[in-house]
């Protein structure tokens, strides 16, 4: 009785104190948390950060704006966070849809839950409409397929950041950073290229946060949405009556994956562009290009333009078939008939030239060959 007594106090002691310590445990370790948080009245984003991996979590945003003791919601938006890599920033971008601004101040709310726990909260406050004008003022903005260009002003001289974002949907998936960047009294164009692929005919938003330090900080952020599509351009065209050549230069992100088309037509005495025969028509594949490559394509006529004046059609098409670009040039050819008949000629008289003509060569050594196999076989008879 005493030994059944003694096991059942054992097993009770080793593991009861092992639960309850694996259950603190994970409550303890878990440092996901919002790192950032900044909002305007059209758009904000929050960073968030974990130093292990997290999944399957949530983020939910508010605007609210004071009224008298109360908060009035203005918009609420949530997002899934499905996955946070251990030690590596997450960020989230969203935009506000309000309606009409008002002046006053503002605040955004933030909270990351796992199901209807709260893991991390934070609140970012900013006035709209206020007196005290930014130091920088962004003029333009413009996205596209190949990076993003914002133009600036300053109303004194100014040192300052950008960052540069490539959103899809609300997820930041490149972004780059230009630091100690200065206006003095004009004007100026910043620019970054994209550096990650695209996917054609999909809808991106390019963003910049643009941080002055001093005499205190301010941030100013400004976006656009594109849609992006694969682009080239013919940069140079090579031709004569054996063939042609073109050099495409790449112009976006999305991988150009299109084609050349060469066609030649012959153009009659009157030179007029619809009395024209086809001649020949090739499509080669352009090798994959990105932004700033370039690759040079080159096609050869099945046979020699014979003399005259053609017409050579080069159409450029894009991964969808459409026509991206349309160039025209001439080929004027000086190879008459007669040449070219004379060239096949002389071609084979030389061959037959070298077999009847001569003893030298090939001929004299086979002949001197087998006079020395007489002689020796005759030899040996003897």
């Amino acid at each position: 009785m005493k030994a059944a007594l003694f096991l059942l106090t054992f097993y009770l002691i080793s593991v009861f104190p092992a639960s309850a310590s694996e259950n603190s445990h994970t409550g303890e370790t878990s440092t996901v948390h919002i790192a950032d948080l900044y909002s305007d009245l059209k758009s904000f984003d929050v960073t968030l950060y974990s130093d292990q991996p997290e999944n399957n979590l949530s983020l939910e945003v508010l605007l609210v704006r004071p009224v008298g003791t109360k908060e009035k919601t203005l918009d609420r938006q949530v997002f899934s966070v499905d996955s946070i890599p251990a030690n590596k920033q997450v960020m989230k971008v969203g935009f506000w849809n309000i309606g009409s601004s008002e002046r006053g101040a503002y605040k955004i709310k933030a909270r990351l839950l796992e199901g209807n726990k709260d893991l991390s909260e934070a609140e970012y406050n900013f006035a709209y409409g206020t007196n005290s004008a930014s130091r920088i003022q962004v003029n333009d903005l413009v996205a596209n397929s190949q990076g993003i260009s914002v133009a600036l002003s300053p109303k004194e001289a100014s040192l300052f950041d950008i960052e540069y974002m490539l959103v899809n949907g609300s997820d930041v998936v490149y972004t780059t950073k230009a630091e100690k960047l200065s206006l003095t009294s004009i004007p100026d164009i910043f620019s970054a290229p994209w550096g990650t692929l695209l996917e054609n005919n999909k809808e991106y938003t390019g963003r910049i946060k643009v941080q002055v330090y001093s005499p205190e900080k301010e941030v100013i952020s400004s976006a656009e949405r594109f849609t992006a599509r694969d682009d080239a351009e013919i940069t140079d065209i090579y031709k004569d009556e054996t063939g042609a050549s073109a050099t495409v230069y790449g112009r976006s992100q999305v991988p150009f994956e299109g084609s050349l088309v060469f066609s030649v037509y012959k153009l009659n005495s009157n030179s007029e562009k619809g009395n024209t025969n086809l001649i020949e028509s090739v499509q080669q594949k352009v090798p994959v290009l990105l932004n700033n490559d370039d690759e040079t394509v080159e096609v050869a006529w099945n046979h020699r333009l014979l003399e005259g004046i053609y017409r050579l059609e080069i159409e450029l098409l894009g991964n969808d078939g459409d026509i991206i670009e349309h160039r025209e040039t001439v080929i004027e050819s000086e190879i008459s008939q007669n040449s070219s008949i004379s060239l096949v000629n002389n071609t084979t008289s030389e061959t037959e030239a070298s077999s009847e003509n001569g003893i030298p060569g090939f001929s004299a050594a086979a002949l001197v060959s087998g006079l020395a196999a007489i002689y020796i076989l005759f030899r040996n008879k003897i």
